[in-house]
């Protein structure tokens, strides 16, 4: 026997004798360590964490004789269910699953489940849902739009035109509601294209705009070009290319009512890598340059018309010195300063009076005490300069562009965080005031 197999039994030989011999039967049996576990799985059995307790029944419904035939019945039934906003979901887990897609029928049809926002409070000036009572019951819109949600869950293809038009009134919910009109646009998404792009189209109309415009994979170029020229939907346009639809893409670069990005992406496709401008195109950078109320698309048309050598349409001052073509044309050339090269100069000289611009900063500190302008204000702090006309730029560029959407008679215009006045002499933008507005104090 070789030294490997002596050593082999000899680390066997004492299993064998625990088993087999050299002691009592109990010894050999070694019945404690089973014993063991055996205790410590009924322990973990006793865990309260572990072995939870089945909850009770919250309804005592005699489900077996239950009949839906109509929706009547179904609401009926909904009554005798009784959700709450705490216990809604414990209640439908009760509900036999047979009974389940007539509920949610029956629940959508009627509809009222546009859940109230709740006011703007301190800073905070962003709506949101209500939160949902715990005590509130079934005709409550808030209990409702989560019974809605339920209820979606439980659909699927072939029930769409069974629920068509409860469909249509979920997605016409405006912001901040989401949730609820994604889910009701995904259970329309593998169905017929034409309720897809209606139910789209609302939606768009109620302003979920950025929830709409990820939502047009798998469309046919037909419905693409009606979401694009009929519903002014930009993201349709993700679908479509300038090359096989060139006078569609031309006509959308002036329309008002796709956003100013869209329309600077059009117009770059349109564009490509040419050096000239075809007539078309020209014509409509030149429209939408001159006369387009959104500042930032005209900056974009004007920007490419320069880059093309049609350097008449860059952004100076409008020969009407009315404040509204003022205003209008200080806008365009704001946007259109986030378009010039370091090396390009800005046309913002030609609003500007010989002596330059009266610049007049106001920053706000509310911490502190000490008033070190004389303005009697400690919180307000003034630093004015007279900004040379020849190396003038406009200021503050990308906040007055927003500023300048909302200007008062006075010519106050503002964003949240900014006021800015304008001085006009002649035509000419004698004087700026750029005001810090205090932060928002929440009560």
């Amino acid at each position: 026997m070789s030294k490997l197999d002596v050593t082999s039994r000899a680390r066997f030989i004492p299993l064998f004798l625990v088993a087999c011999g050299g002691g009592t039967h109990d010894t050999v049996v070694a019945a404690h360590q089973p014993s063991a576990i055996s205790d410590a799985a009924v322990h973990h059995l006793n865990d309260p964490d572990l072995n939870h307790t089945p909850a009770p029944k919250l309804l005592s419904i005699d489900w077996a004789n239950v009949k839906l035939a109509s929706d009547g019945d179904a609401l009926a039934l909904w009554k005798q269910i009784a959700p709450t906003g705490d216990d809604w979901q414990q209640r439908l887990d009760e509900v036999p699953s047979t009974l389940v897609k007539p509920l949610a029928l029956a629940l959508l049809r009627e509809g009222n489940y546009a859940c109230p926002t709740d006011p703007p409070r301190g800073c905070n000036h962003q709506l949101v849902l209500a939160p949902t009572n715990p005590d509130a019951g079934l005709t409550d819109p808030c209990v409702r739009r989560e019974l809605a949600m339920w209820s979606l869950d439980q659909l699927d293809r072939d029930d769409l035109p069974a629920v068509k038009d409860a469909l249509k009134k979920v997605v016409a919910l405006p912001p901040p509601e989401s949730q609820l009109v994604a889910d009701a646009l995904q259970l329309a998404e593998p169905g017929d294209q034409d309720l897809r792009l209606e139910l789209l189209g609302i939606a768009w109309k109620a302003g979920q705009r950025e929830l709409v415009n990820g939502q047009f994979g798998g469309f046919d170029e037909a419905y693409l070009l009606t979401a694009a020229t009929k519903l002014h939907i930009d993201g349709a346009f993700d679908g479509l290319s300038a090359e096989s639809q060139r006078a569609v893409f031309i006509k959308a670069v002036g329309d008002e009512q796709l956003l100013a990005t869209t329309r600077a992406h059009l117009m770059a496709e349109l564009l490509g890598d040419q050096d000239i401008l075809a007539p078309d195109l020209k014509t409509a950078l030149i429209a939408v340059a001159t006369k387009s109320h959104d500042c930032d698309a005209a900056a974009a048309a004007a920007h490419e018309l320069v880059a093309h050598d049609v350097a008449a349409y860059a952004p100076t001052r409008p020969r009407s010195g009315t404040s509204d073509a003022i205003v209008r044309g200080l806008c365009v050339l704001a946007a259109y300063e986030g378009h010039l090269r370091a090396d390009q100069t800005s046309p913002f000289a030609s609003y500007l009076p010989a002596r330059g611009l009266e610049l007049v900063r106001v920053t706000y500190d509310p911490y502190s005490d000490v008033d070190t302008d004389g303005d009697g204000d400690p919180h307000t702090e003034h630093v004015n300069e007279l900004v040379p006309r020849a190396n003038a730029t406009v200021p503050e560029a990308n906040e007055l562009v927003l500023a300048l959407a909302h200007c008062t008679k006075q010519l106050t215009c503002s964003t949240d965080d900014h006021d800015f006045k304008l001085t006009l002499k002649n035509g000419l933008l004698a004087r700026l005031e750029i005001i810090e507005r205090p932060p928002c104090q929440a009560p």
